[in-house]
């Protein structure tokens, strides 16, 4: 009995040992585990900007396509090694001079082009792009073009004075996902096109109906010499204003403004793509080669002179006077919060990087975007809505802008840059700065209303700031806010704006047409209003505040008193002699939600028709409509998808965009 109880007690105890060591590093192992999630959504806190990831991107970068030093998959190797997760290129698509003697231009001429997308061929760029994003699966590579649609020639190749000019003066297009898009680009002197037909048919025809009369005369044998020799020159003329042109512009015809440029913006907008003014503070220097001159002045003024384009190169390798407050920048959005825009104006980080052992170096000009989810899709999304900011640094350390919100403190609701906010308060503004190694730096932070600098500080990195602005007046219409976050002039970030519009009703504009036609605001219970003090104080009789009258009818009212109309009383009516009776100014009560009565409203076909924030299907959704939902229609729009226009409609006090092929108009 001995022997067999202490055989038990030492399986007890080697059970007990073997329990011991498989279940305590099991223990340990749970614990790391629980500790490892922990960190990392710690960590995840710090690059989430409300509700959105941060993906680091360099965009307008050149390959051996055009003007840079690198292949596609070494600037691919170069964006891993440095952890950027995006990079747009920006190769030119077309790199090239040609001086003509007119009137035989396009016959007698001299041609000097180097190698560009449209020389090496589009099919081949897209290829190779989409190639090489399949095997670098960490970076996002995505296809652009930097795009040069006009110059023109001054001077006389004969006396030594030819100047081009304005040949540096280029367009950032990004988005155009088909090699046809690239080669149907309206720039001078590229690929065959039918666009321009009715543009040159008139001389095209005029100089073949004088061909074919000679022709005819010459075979008669009239005057043969003679009518042989006009024949010939007509034939040339012929062959020299084919109409099958790439642009409707000539060279030759001295400065046709903003009007070439235009055209390539309403291009690229037609096709669903996205266009960038670039580099528009270009040193005003004049180059020789040989027997030209090269000229190209800086061109902010552009930012006012044309429309529709997406955004601009806020920030580049050299300052960028437009991102000051009240210059161009500012302008331009003060212009659309005005309603004299149809659209806003992004700011982006250029890199326009070439070689490394040049002066601009890979990843030193960035473009952070905030995105749901890492793909292609959203980065796109996010720099047609302007959920982007642009940042130079000069080491591997950056500024982070981890925070930047206006919010609406009575209904809790708040804007992020690019969006747009309707509220009935004071905005409060969220800013949250850090540098992305956690560093301590001390920044200049400048937060610019309506392009007025109306807050700055020298903070300490990291920092954060709840600020709510009042020193405005509300009735002077909308406001935007943007930040400027600068550290010295090599290491800055801007930011993008947010766009602020007051009116009775308290809601945000990216609340879908669903909860604007059917949810009720929740408003603050009204008080009683507050009677100045007259002469001879009597209490007034005042209706009922909750009441509208109808001609002899009574109808309650749907909504409550707005809480800014009335004020709290407090008065202890003081003893006068010869008490008169005030005047009492009724509250004017909100109106009612009423159906629409438009004569114009759009009222949709199917289920799920997607309302965008612009003219186009790349555009953000801001709401949804169901078969049968009316809107109020304001106009219709000079773009088109498919051959059918975009249309502006009302949503529930803001402007949204919608396909009219979705929708039947009454």
């Amino acid at each position: 009995m001995v022997n067999e109880f202490l055989k038990n007690n030492l399986k007890m105890k080697k059970y007990r040992v073997n329990y011991y060591f498989t279940k305590e590093p099991y223990r340990f192992q749970v614990l790391f585990t629980l500790v490892g999630v922990i960190v990392i959504l710690l960590a995840s806190v710090d690059i989430i900007f409300a509700g959105f990831i941060q993906l680091d991107g360099v965009a307008d970068v050149k390959t051996r396509f055009s003007r840079g030093c690198s292949t596609l998959q070494e600037v691919a190797k170069q964006a891993r090694l440095k952890g950027i997760d995006v990079v747009i290129f920006g190769d030119q698509a077309r790199d090239a001079l040609e001086y003509g003697i007119v009137p035989l231009e396009r016959i007698i001429r001299k041609r000097n082009e180097s190698s560009s997308i449209l020389t090496v061929g589009a099919p081949a760029y897209i290829s190779e792009i989409n190639d090489n994003d399949k095997q670098f699966e960490e970076t996002l590579l995505i296809s652009g073009a930097e795009v040069a649609p006009f110059y023109y020639w001054t001077g006389n190749v004969f006396t030594d004075n030819l100047v081009a000019n304005n040949l540096d003066k280029h367009l950032f297009v990004v988005g155009l996902d088909t090699p046809k898009l690239y080669e149907q680009l309206p720039i001078l002197d590229s690929n065959f096109s039918k666009r321009y037909l009715i543009h040159y048919q008139q001389y095209f025809v005029g100089c073949v109906v004088f061909f074919l009369l000679f022709l005819v005369a010459f075979l008669k044998g009239y005057k043969k010499k003679f009518t042989r020799l006009i024949a010939g020159i007509m034939f040339l003329l012929v062959l020299n204003n084919m109409p099958f042109r790439s642009s409707p512009f000539s060279q030759y015809k001295g400065d046709l403004g903003i009007q070439p440029y235009q055209e390539l913006i309403n291009y690229v907008n037609s096709n669903g793509g996205l266009v960038f003014w670039n580099h528009m503070e270009a040193p005003n220097a004049i180059k020789q080669k040989g027997r030209i001159t090269y000229k190209t002045d800086p061109y902010p003024k552009d930012l006012m002179l044309t429309s529709d384009y997406t955004g601009f190169q806020s920030i580049a390798d050299f300052p960028v006077m437009q991102i000051e407050p009240g210059n161009e920048w500012d302008n331009v959005l003060g212009e659309y919060i005005q309603g004299k825009r149809e659209k806003p104006v992004w700011g982006y980080g250029g890199n326009n990087y070439l070689c490394e052992d040049g002066r601009t170096k890979f990843g030193e000009v960035r473009t952070i975007f905030l995105v749901r989810q890492k793909s292609r899709n959203d980065v796109l999304d996010a720099m047609a809505s302007g959920r982007m900011y642009a940042v130079r640094q000069t080491g591997d350390e950056r500024i982070s802008l981890d925070g930047f919100t206006v919010s609406d403190a009575l209904s809790g609701r708040q804007a992020n840059m690019g969006e747009e906010l309707v509220s009935n308060d004071f905005p409060e503004l969220k800013i949250k700065v850090r540098m992305t190694n956690g560093t301590e730096k001390t920044v200049r932070l400048s937060v610019i209303r309506n392009g007025l600098e109306v807050k700055k500080e020298t903070i300490a990195l990291p920092y954060e700031l709840t600020w709510r602005d009042v020193n405005f007046d509300k009735n002077d219409g909308p406001v935007f806010y943007r930040l400027k976050v600068e550290a010295d002039p090599e290491n800055y970030l801007v930011s993008n704006p947010i766009f602020i519009h007051f009116d009775e009703g308290v809601g945000s504009k990216d609340v879908p047409v669903s909860q604007i036609t059917r949810e009720k605001l929740s408003m603050v219970d009204p008080i009683e209003p507050k009677v100045v003090a007259p002469q001879d104080p009597a209490i007034p009789e005042v209706e009922s505040l909750n009441e509208i009258i109808q001609g002899n009818k009574v109808a309650p009212t749907t909504r409550p008193l707005e809480p800014e109309n009335i004020l709290a009383s407090n008065l202890t009516p003081p003893t006068l002699k010869q008490p008169t009776s005030p005047v009492v100014k009724k509250p004017i009560l909100p109106a009612s939600p009423v159906p629409f009565t438009n004569t114009r409203s759009v009222i949709a076909k199917i289920d799920g028709v997607s309302l965008k924030n612009g003219p186009g299907p790349k555009f953000p959704e801001v709401g949804q409509l169901n078969k049968g939902d009316r809107l109020v229609l304001i106009r219709r729009t000079k773009v088109n998808f498919n051959g059918k226009p975009w249309l502006l409609v009302d949503l529930g006090g803001r402007k949204a965009y919608v396909w009219s092929d979705l929708v039947v108009t009454k």
